[in-house]
């Protein structure tokens, strides 16, 4: 069954539809020609309040739940997969520290998190899918922790100014601690020139000698690798959404032109070969839909979600590239035009095959989930 929005939901959803159709999908081809959102994108964004969804009220935040911030998620997708997953990273990180901050950092760090980007850092040179070859540590010293080592391509790396990240606090114990660009040490690296999602900064940071008290360690010393999958299954099910964004502005995109352009003096989108495409584009994204919600339902319920947000990343990226590319050939040469979106869709929809876990290591998370049942 559809999920029934209340009234305040409804109002944020229609605000956001609104904001995306006259704000940021004018600017999309923009987005990803330059590879960066024009000035003053990104503060018209906070400023509308985007950041702070989730947050709980006494931290200034409407605290919105998991359902709704998915298909926040999902309408801005539909203008720019780039600033949705803009806001997928922020979303992720701000979820864990909900979930596992101290009061103390929440008392900190939230009053300000509905106009600063927080990113999580767990991917280093050495360590991506497999996290206990990273190669960051933190090293008790008194009653702080110093951290050392560098982290790369994380999502909103040089835009945030609050990173929650991951570090070996012993030879097979995983950790996570918050720290931010003020910290003595902490300084930014370069930023990834990506062939998708090119809004979205992509960065990395490094960390020297960075002191941290035990309020900035997430959770408990050795919860880093509980931690570090609970914000994978949370990206899963707002990546989910994007893709199903996505999908939804190529869809509009092809069944638009098969509506105007002509085989002679029928419309294509009368051809059954044009029909087929637009056919299997809508399946696609409903699938991924139903996919991503399901998850976040299941999350909002406060049961158990992770195999769910993992199909519908592991579905939807693989779908959502076939989708975007039968768009283009419903384009024709005009689909292979950079003056079209159809390519860079394809692009965004690659990307998310692989960040957060390719998609061969989500189908073999799936695989080992039944198994085990």
């Amino acid at each position: 069954m559809a999920k029934q929005w209340t009234p305040q939901e409804q109002m944020l959803l229609r605000m956001t539809s609104e904001f995306t159709a006259n704000e940021i999908a004018p600017l999309d081809l923009q987005i990803d020609h330059a590879g960066r959102y024009p000035d003053g994108l990104f503060e018209q964004v906070v400023a509308t309040g985007f950041l702070s969804l989730m947050l709980p009220n006494e931290f200034g935040g409407a605290g919105f739940g998991p359902e709704v911030t998915a298909e926040v998620v999902r309408r801005v997708a539909e203008g720019n997969a780039s600033m949705a997953a803009t806001l997928e990273g922020h979303y992720k990180t701000v979820y864990q520290m909900l979930k596992y901050g101290t009061p103390a950092l929440q008392a900190k760090y939230f009053p300000t998190a509905g106009q600063r980007i927080f990113g999580f850092g767990m991917t280093e040179p050495t360590g991506g899918s497999n996290p206990m070859s990273i190669r960051t540590t933190a090293v008790r010293q008194g009653s702080d922790w110093v951290l050392n080592g560098n982290k790369i391509m994380i999502t909103n790396g040089g835009l945030a100014e609050v990173y929650c990240v991951l570090a070996k606090t012993g030879p097979q114990e995983l950790s996570v601690f918050v720290v931010d660009q003020d910290m003595p040490g902490f300084a930014f690296g370069k930023r990834e020139n990506f062939i998708g999602l090119r809004g979205t900064p992509v960065g990395e940071i490094f960390m020297n000698d960075v002191r941290v008290s035990d309020d900035y360690l997430l959770g408990q010393v050795g919860q880093g690798g509980e931690i570090g999958d609970s914000a994978h299954d949370d990206a899963c099910i707002l990546m989910g959404a994007v893709l199903t964004g996505i999908m939804d502005h190529a869809l509009g995109l092809a069944t638009s032109y098969a509506k105007e352009r002509k085989a002679g003096s029928t419309p294509i989108g009368e051809l059954g070969s044009i029909q087929r495409k637009l056919a299997d584009i809508a399946m696609g994204r409903e699938t991924t839909r139903l996919l991503y919600q399901n998850a976040a339902a299941r999350h909002a319920a406060g049961q158990p979600y992770s195999e769910e947000a993992t199909m519908a990343k592991a579905y939807g990226s693989r779908t959502a590239v076939a989708a975007c590319d039968d768009a283009l050939q419903v384009f024709g040469g005009y689909g292979y035009s950079r003056d079209y979106p159809l390519a860079h869709l394809i692009a965004d929809a690659r990307a998310l095959e692989i960040a957060e876990g390719t998609v061969e290591k989500m189908r073999a998370a799936i695989a080992a989930e039944e198994l085990a049942k």
